[in-house]
């Protein structure tokens, strides 16, 4: 009895306000980490050693400049590829607008021999229908060979880029 009275004993609810934790944390640590307790009440200096030897919380505490100086790198990290980004995508005006010249004349080529290659078959024709869905296959024809032509342009430039 004489051990007892040289020991300071404090009840859960101390330790907790002590250690500046809750009084759920420290019944579960009692439990878990078989802390000696006699009647809800802790040797001051036995708990502290079992105090010591629990592993400690990973959470580190970030202040506000180290949390602010993240963010920035981050925003700066995100404009980066943003110009990134919108760099590949912008071409020159005068490049865009010497396609849709090229384009424009290809398709003013293929138009414009469409009456000297049909004239000649559709002059014999009598029925209105054949008439139609042969210009109708003809001119798609035209405007599939115009997308492909477009298509392997594409392709070839994004190859170059």
């Amino acid at each position: 009895m004489s051990n007892r009275s040289k020991t300071e004993w404090v009840t859960f609810a101390q330790y907790a306000r002590f250690k500046g934790v809750s009084l759920q944390y420290i019944r579960k640590w009692v439990a878990e980490f078989n802390v000696p307790e006699t009647e809800n009440k802790l040797d001051l200096e036995v708990a502290e050693r079992y105090w010591h030897k629990r592993p400690q919380s990973r959470q580190k505490k970030i202040d506000f400049d180290e949390a602010r100086t993240k963010k920035m790198e981050a925003d700066a990290r995100l404009a980066e590829m943003s110009a990134d980004t919108m760099a590949s995508q912008l071409v020159e005006t005068a490049s865009v607008v010497e396609t849709w010249e090229r384009s424009f004349a290809k398709i003013k080529t293929k138009l414009t021999a469409l009456p000297n290659k049909l004239g000649p078959i559709l002059a014999v024709q009598d029925d209105p229908k054949i008439v139609t869905n042969q210009l109708r296959n003809v001119i798609n024809k035209a405007l599939n060979e115009l997308a492909t032509d477009a298509r392997k342009r594409n392709v070839r430039r994004s190859t170059f880029n």
